[in-house]
């Protein structure tokens, strides 16, 4: 499988969660408090490189864990979890040879669309897509969703 395949299979199992996580971030952009400085969408892949990976989202200001308390039940917008019988959902391994900078840049792009279709007008605080250990491509993660 190459990187186009790759990235656009993964993009249809994403596509299929993509009600699902707009609701889940409008519990959150309704959340939103005066210290709230922004809100961050992390995407964190496995550190072995399988292909798994995880999309979390949280308020970023002052007493981070105040902020954060009413929005618990939301924050975790994606995941893929290791059963006996495989991954749920079932997404596709990632190819020998490519690197998790395409899990999340697929990740960014999905979510972005997730949110142009969710909001009609932009918030009041930024929203970035990121990757804490740095995988993405420089020029796209992090950034700032258009809402």
């Amino acid at each position: 499988m190459d990187q186009d395949e790759y990235r656009s299979r993964l993009r249809r199992i994403l596509d299929a969660h993509s009600d699902d996580v707009a609701a889940r971030l409008r519990a959150i952009a309704e959340a939103i408090g005066d210290t709230v400085e922004s809100v961050q969408i992390e995407v964190f892949p496995d550190d072995d490189g399988e292909g798994t990976f995880d999309v979390w989202a949280r308020f970023e200001g002052p007493d981070s864990y105040v902020l954060n308390k009413p929005i618990d039940e939301h924050r975790h917008l994606f995941g893929v979890v290791h059963h006996e019988t495989g991954w749920e959902p079932d997404v596709p391994p990632l190819p020998r040879g490519l690197s998790a900078d395409l899990i999340v840049d697929t990740v960014a792009d999905w979510l972005e669309t997730v949110w142009t279709r969710t909001f009609d007008r932009p918030l009041s605080i930024p929203v970035e897509v990121s990757s804490p250990d740095g995988c993405g491509s420089v020029a796209r993660i992090p950034r700032t969703c258009p809402m």
